[in-house]
């Protein structure tokens, strides 16, 4: 389900800013100046979450329910709305101009706000919150004033705020904008059913660390130094993670997916954000013989009544709740008065995995030879598998996997026979396999044939950026939860004695400091393992793990079904080397291969590692936490501010700036001296890369100008290439396609004298694929795959009228196909010109005065007839040679009424080609009226037969599905009424073996795939 929720540009707000006095000014827009300023290019449907419905009760009532099929819900379109403030705020203030803009945005926050019309009269509209992903793309909702009130005293519970932390509030608030599935159990609000629990705070002694210090300042912008300290550093165990009860986790999951098959649940609740772990702990505890936990303020709850255990560090609102003298079971009350729920964010993986993928950082850190890599005396291609080399190198499994899907016949037909064994399977899946069972000769049919080529295309690009297929898996990091455990039960046993004996049997369960465990695995176990999170930016960031050399009874009796959680011990920095990770739904990866593992260790060993305390002379990245200043939250100036320092973020910047220096930081053919420097800057950068990210909670970011403003480093033809296949396929008529663009790319580089194991990923690759034969599938005869095929003369043997309904039947839903598929396409085009539009800005040094959107806002009202007139006319007048005075007669004629004037100068001015900008814009839109007036004809003809319009308006009603699924579901319900000339019905056997004769197998795969294999011949 999804809201119509519409985006608007700030700076196209901005043109219609009023001066009241000095500084100030007021937005009052129009109807038309409104539709001018929505963003033509954001998505306008949003997810559900926890917002959208506390908006829709104000809207609807507290009896509101969530309306059962219904896709989209535009109720809240002229409610709430998001702007985008890029261009504005993630700006140095340097300029007269970046200033101007600043101070006129500035208004936009003020208790004023902004008014607009969205066809239903003028409303005031207050800045309010912003999730986490908005900030960093400079977006932040506004609500209608009218709601406002109302909205922000259920999302806060009715708490009064007032000094505080104004950027956490901002980011806890915004968790409610969390997209999730809302589990619709009010009994939860109880205090018997969730219990609050303290983490444990616990010290690692003498730990070496590098971080960085700030200039001291209170400055939003800081200036951070590196530093390196050998100091106790805290560790907040179980931080972000709590216990979910075996009967409350199966409620939740068929609620969520309609049955129980997963065990992990990333959770969202009012002010409480972590992930819960399915564990049966109320027979654990009656095993256990202990009755009770103690929660964090000392009350003792009864096991068996409980259905979640939260850590004080899932629950954000703590403080606040306290400041307000509020009790947990008034905290609950009010949840329940204000229809709040548990929504559902995530969810762990069903299937376990062989292998995960690695990334580009992680191979560029890791200290390897080329030989471990990708031995130089290898082929470029296989005409064998290469599992037939018995050494082992890095990209081997990657090779061996695409070998198996381009060229291994028993591989690609075990690629679908896995699906009979694979515990969540689609339906059609399991057909195909069985299918593929009983006759293995259906393996060159092109439904399999394609589904095998796109998955080796997909796999090749993969591995050209670095994603390689390794041992391993992906899984959500937590702490040891048999100390979770052993952690409730002391709280029980400090309490009561009688309990000690229950801890030490816990603790007999437990592990030393570097074992962790990781339930469920399926690749072959190895000595050690290696951890790994993204952004992987140096060498400091991985943890070396082993796997326990035991599993204990109760472990392996209440842990053991957790196959997608790898369990650290929450007393140790291993989530501190992970790049600041917490356990509150962190994903790592986990690599089991033997080479890879032996590469990482033996960069440790000769550090001084300490397997046992997790030391070693590679010191940790330490990411400091920076506190933010306390601000009034009910002052709108503070809240601006701290919304203005919060936006944007150079994350992407960082690590690409990151990568840039790690590919000679990391190299042993560069200079040492080099080596030194860019591995200091690489570390550097990595623990800017954790305060860029946690800038969302604390307000505060650091200034990169001396990474990000200076070049000191080439960019890696590795990057290069990544970009350009990241590139979408538009392009402007002069300019090459992608194609000539990597062809251009791959010529320009002498690959024999690349040393960098990464930079050389896209060459393997693209060798791989022209060195590798791959078979051609020749599909079989229809009396070697079909029974009723072996019959003599069988197709004459068919009723003719049956032949001849099909035969009409099968057009009309190819044709459906067809004009759907066409739709589709359709509905992809884009303001193809919107790039030559910017590229005319940015040569007239216009680029942060008009933005393409509201460029295209300003005939926003024009409908179709209108801007095709105007394509004609800028022809037919010759805009392109008009003279000055000619141009402004001609835009006083064609330009809507009431454009502000500063238009009108910016279409006169041909400086850089300027004269392009309108016709780019009206032929744009002319071309998107031109499609959207397709998209209506091209479903719909004259003429269409009965069956074609059933097929068709099949589609329509079922747009949330894949469109062949939705039409041949209806054509299939349509066959089954089918009755011939003669009144006798179709059966769905004599419709497959009309469909075979007729040589229309793809139609038979696509409707009735399931009547193939009771009439497939049995094969060898």
């Amino acid at each position: 389900m999804k809201y119509k929720i519409y985006e608007l540009s700030a700076r196209a707000i901005m043109r219609y800013a009023v001066e009241a006095s000095s500084g100030i000014y007021t937005y009052n827009l129009s109807e038309d100046a409104t539709n001018r300023c929505i963003s033509f290019s954001a998505p306008t449907m949003q997810d559900d979450c926890a917002l959208f419905f506390q908006i829709m009760c104000v809207l609807h009532g507290d009896d509101f329910k969530m309306p059962v099929g219904v896709d989209i819900i535009p109720d809240l379109s002229d409610i709430l709305i998001t702007v985008d403030f890029s261009g504005i705020f993630d700006r140095q203030a340097v300029q007269k101009k970046y200033i101007d803009r600043q101070i006129q945005a500035e208004s936009m926050f003020r208790p004023d706000g902004i008014t607009l019309d969205f066809g239903k009269g003028a409303y005031k509209y207050l800045a309010f919150e912003r999730s986490a992903s908005m900030s960093r793309n400079s977006r932040l909702s506004f609500i209608r004033e009218d709601f406002y009130e109302h909205v922000r005293r259920r999302i806060m519970l009715g708490m009064q705020i007032g000094m505080c932390q104004l950027s956490k509030l901002y980011a806890y608030n915004g968790l409610m904008l969390t997209s999730g599935f809302r589990i619709s159990n009010m009994d939860i609000w109880d205090e018997k059913r969730i219990v609050i629990v303290d983490n444990p705070i616990t010290p690692v002694y003498e730990a070496k660390y590098i971080t960085v210090e700030d200039d001291g300042s209170d400055n939003p912008m800081r200036k951070y130094h590196r530093v390196e300290k050998k100091d106790d550093v805290e560790v907040i165990e179980f931080d972000g993670e709590g216990l979910v009860s075996r009967e409350f986790a199966e409620k939740m999951d068929i609620e969520f997916c309609g049955k129980h098959i997963h065990n992990s649940f990333q959770i969202r609740m009012p002010y409480i954000k972590g992930v819960v772990h399915e564990v049966d702990f109320k027979s654990l505890f009656a095993e256990l013989g202990v009755p009770y936990i103690v929660d964090i303020w000392g009350v003792k709850h009864q096991v068996q009544d409980v259905v979640l255990i939260l850590t004080k560090s899932m629950f954000k609102g703590f403080g606040w709740m306290t400041e307000n003298g509020l009790s947990w079971t008034e905290y609950l009350d009010r949840c329940k008065k204000y229809h709040h729920s548990l929504y559902i964010s995530g969810v762990n993986q069903v299937e376990s995995q062989e292998y995960t993928e690695l990334n580009y950082q992680f191979l560029n850190t890791v200290p390897m030879t080329a030989e471990e890599f990708r031995p130089l005396d290898l082929t470029l291609g296989w005409k064998h598998s290469p599992e037939e080399d018995k050494r082992h190198w890095i990209t081997k499994d990657t090779e061996i996997a695409y070998w198996k899907l381009a060229a291994d016949p028993t591989s690609r037909k075990e690629y679908f026979l896995n699906a009979l064994n694979a515990q969540n399977a689609d339906k059609r899946s399991i057909l195909l396999a069985k299918i593929l069972q009983k006759n293995p000769l259906f393996i060159n049919e092109s439904i399999y044939a394609n589904e095998l080529d796109n998955k080796a295309k997909s796999l090749l690009k993969q591995y050209a950026i670095g994603r390689l297929n390794i041992a391993g898996d992906n899984r959500y990091l937590s702490g040891d939860l048999m100390r979770f455990i052993l952690m409730l039960v002391k709280s029980v046993a400090d309490v009561d004695d009688e309990y000690m004996g229950v801890m030490i049997r816990l603790q007999n369960e437990c592990y030393r400091e570097t074992v962790a465990y990781a339930p469920g695995a399926v690749y072959p176990q190895s000595e050690s393992y290696t951890l790994l999170r993204n952004p992987h930016i140096a060498r400091n960031e991985e943890a070396i793990v082993s796997a326990p050399d035991y599993i204990g009874l109760l472990r392996q009796k209440y842990l053991s079904h957790l196959n997608y959680v790898i369990m650290v011990d929450s007393r140790t920095l291993i989530p501190e080397r992970l790049g600041g990770a917490d356990f509150d739904g962190d994903m790592i990866k986990t690599i089991a291969d033997p080479l890879l593992n032996a590469c990482v260790t033996r960069n440790y060993k000769e550090n001084d590692f300490d397997t046992y305390s997790h030391q070693s002379s590679i010191p940790l990245l330490k990411i400091p936490s920076a506190n933010a200043l306390a601000c009034d939250a009910n002052d709108w100036q503070a809240r601006f501010e701290t919304i203005k320092s919060t936006f944007s973020t150079r994350i992407g910047q960082i690590c690409n700036a990151a990568f840039d220096r790690s590919i000679i930081a990391y190299d042993e053919n560069s200079s040492a001296e080099d080596r030194e420097r860019l591995q200091r800057e690489t570390e550097m950068l990595e623990i800017l890369t954790g305060l860029e990210i946690d800038s969302v909670k604390s307000g505060i970011k650091p200034d990169l100008t001396e990474f990000l403003n200076q070049k000191t480093v080439s960019r890696s033809s590795f990057l290069k290439y990544k970009s350009l296949v990241g590139e979408d396929d538009s392009r402007e008529w002069y300019e090459p396609t992608k194609n000539k663009k990597l062809k251009r790319f791959f010529d320009s580089i002498d690959w024999d004298i690349v040393t960098s194991n990464v930079e050389r990923l896209p060459y393997l690759a693209k060798m791989l694929e022209e060195n590798t034969p791959k078979i051609k599938a020749k599909p079989a005869e229809d009396a070697e795959l079909f029974v009723f095929a072996r019959k003599s003369g069988w197709k004459e043997l068919l009723d003719s009228s049956a032949m001849e309904y099909m035969q009409t039947l099968i057009a009309d839903y190819e044709e459906a196909l067809n004009r759907i598929r066409r739709n589709w396409h359709i509905g992809d085009i884009k303001m193809i010109r919107r790039n030559d539009i910017e590229r005319i800005l940015y040569a007239r040094g216009q680029e942060n005065d008009f933005t393409t959107d509201e460029l295209y806002a300003v005939f926003s009202l024009c409908d179709a007839r209108r801007i095709n007139d105007l394509r004609k006319l800028l022809t037919e007048e010759q805009w392109h040679l008009m003279l000055p005075e000619g141009r402004e007669q001609f835009l006083d004629l064609f330009l809507p009424y009431d454009t502000p004037q500063q238009y009108y100068d910016f279409f006169s001015d041909f400086r850089f080609g300027g004269y392009r900008i309108l016709g780019d814009i009206i032929c744009d839109l002319d071309d998107m009226f031109t499609a959207e007036e397709l998209k209506k004809n091209r479903l719909h003809r004259k003429g269409d037969s009965a069956f074609l319009k059933y097929l068709i308006e099949g589609y329509e009603h079922m747009r949330s599905v894949d469109y062949i699924e939705a039409v041949s579901k209806k054509c299939r319900t349509y066959i089954n009424g089918i009755k011939t000339k003669n009144k006798a019905s179709m059966d769905l056997d004599t419709a497959l073996q009309c469909a075979i004769a007729l040589g229309k197998r793809k139609f038979a795969f696509e409707v009735l795939l399931d009547r193939i294999e009771q009439n497939a011949i049995k094969g060898r």
